[in-house]
């Protein structure tokens, strides 16, 4: 039989029976071939239609696992090369009365090319991301789009908040440190963090890279084009001279 009884108190994940068993109701869900619980509540098992449900206290019904579409807010708290886990605490701006964890593939990012997690997220980072399947755990999450990504993040280095100069440009101003992010569109809002682009890190012009401190492009070996120019026009023109004056 279930491995559970009616009126027995579950919370997400908890494992109620087999699908041969009972078939999953409101609040449940299955997964290879394992029903389990969606939602915190008292179990409801109905014989007639062997079928099993998860209910409130007062009998009312409530999903709390979300669905497909819906906006959720977490903390990153593990980050591998190609994936994260985030614990999700928000759920279309309303708070969850129980934690469950969340999953982001490195592939439901960014659009663009990344070659490591860290790139882009990292341990400790508050995420505002999408969900992409329904009644499932993990969700399985993405970040693409301008109002997903991070909203807030801390330095590696010292633990300081960091502050947005440019797009997914991060700098730590205690320790001066840089790091990159996939941002939202409104990083550091919830927390009170401004925008700094006086901060953004200066690209060097084509010139700046042409030249040296000196004012002159150098040739692959490091030395200087003008110099050594210089130095071949004067040696032929001496000799240009010298030859005429014979």
């Amino acid at each position: 039989m279930a491995d559970v009884k009616s009126g027995d108190i579950v919370v997400p994940g908890d494992q109620l029976c087999v699908i041969e068993e009972l078939m999953p109701g409101f609040g449940t869900y299955e997964q290879d071939g394992i029903v389990y619980a969606a939602t915190s509540g008292g179990v409801s098992i109905d014989l007639k239609d062997r079928s099993i449900r998860v209910l409130e206290g007062d009998g009312s019904m409530r999903l709390a696992l979300p669905v497909r579409g819906d906006i959720v807010i977490g903390e990153v708290t593990n980050a591998w090369e190609q994936r994260a886990e985030v614990t999700i605490v928000k759920r279309n701006d309303k708070d969850v009365l129980s934690t469950f964890i969340g999953e982001i593939h490195i592939s439901n990012v960014t659009r663009r090319f990344v070659k490591s997690m860290g790139d882009v997220l990292r341990k400790g980072d508050i995420v505002r991301a999408t969900v992409l399947n329904t009644h499932e755990i993990p969700v399985q999450l993405s970040l693409v789009g301008p109002e997903l990504g991070v909203l807030g993040a801390k330095c590696v280095k010292c633990g300081y908040e960091l502050t947005l100069t440019t797009y997914n440009n991060l700098i730590c101003l205690r320790c001066e440190n840089r790091e990159t992010r996939e941002v939202a569109k409104d990083y550091g809002a919830m927390f009170g963090i401004e925008t700094r682009q006086d901060l953004a890190p200066r690209r060097r012009s084509y010139d700046d890279r042409r030249h040296d401190r000196r004012g002159g492009p150098r040739d692959r070996d490091g030395g200087r084009f003008s110099r050594r120019f210089d130095d071949r026009r004067d040696s032929r023109g001496r000799g240009r001279r010298d030859r005429h004056r014979r």
